[in-house]
Order: structure tokens, then sequence, then C-alpha cells
């Protein structure tokens, strides 16, 4: 079983090392919810921040942004994992767990990704609020 993984470890190691996705991509990959403060970040300047609003937003993206990379490539590399302990001929048990685990990772990505809604809903106006939305359906 240690050889499975090993092996699975090394084929994932080696797929990054030859392509490598995007941030953007491998987010939208490894949730349902909408990525507003890539729009923020991209187009922050269309919402008319003010001096509080916009620090308040990058206080914000400074402690959750790196949590969330972590856990949409840590459920890209699960995945990867899962797929290849899969062929490798893994129990159903195993994979089972592998499956777990990847799935607990999405669910805490959709409960960061809604407190990020909620507290975008907090920290911008009505106006603002509508033109981000506006602005989303356009970038994505």
């Amino acid at each position: 079983m240690k050889k499975i993984v090993f092996s699975s470890l090394l084929v994932l190691v080696l797929a990054n090392v030859q392509a490598t996705p995007t941030t953007d991509a491998v987010m939208k990959h490894a949730n349902p919810m909408p990525n507003l403060m890539i729009v923020v970040k991209k187009q922050g300047d269309m919402l008319e921040l003010s001096r509080e609003q916009k620090q308040s937003l990058d206080k914000w993206m400074e402690k959750h942004d790196p949590i969330a990379k972590k856990l949409a490539f840590g459920i890209k590399n699960g995945e990867g994992i899962l797929h290849e302990a899969a062929l490798d001929g893994a129990s159903k048990e195993m994979l089972t767990a592998m499956l777990d685990t990847i799935l607990k990772k999405r669910e805490e990505i959709v409960e960061l990704k809604t407190d990020c809604r909620d507290y975008l809903r907090e920290i911008l106006n009505g106006e603002q609020w509508e033109k981000l939305l506006k602005l989303y359906d356009k970038e994505m």
C-alpha cells in the first residue's frame, strides 16, 4: 500500500513540474462558489472603494487568500492521487477515505467563500455590491 501512495505522489510531483495550472483555474475547479475577491483584486478601482474599505479588504485577502489557495491546490492534488491510487488497485475503503479528505476540503472552501461573500456584503454599500456582481458576470 505504501508503494501505491509513494508512486502516486511521485506521479503527481512529476505532473506538476511539467504543467502547473494557474491559481484561478485551480480555484474554479475546486469550488462552485463565486470567486468575488478575484474581481475585487482585478477591478477594485471600478468599485470606487474608500481608503478604509480598501484597507479592510486587503487585510481580509492577506489572511484568507493563502488558506483558499492551500485548500484548492489540496483538492487538485488529492484528486490526482485518488486517480492514480484507483489505477494502482487501491481498495474501495482506501479510495473512499481519500475521497472523504477531498470532500472535507471542498466543504471548508465553500465555508470560506461564503464568509468572504458575507464580508463583502458588510463592507460594500448597495451600489458597490451591485457593481461587483455585474463585474463578476463579465469576468467569469
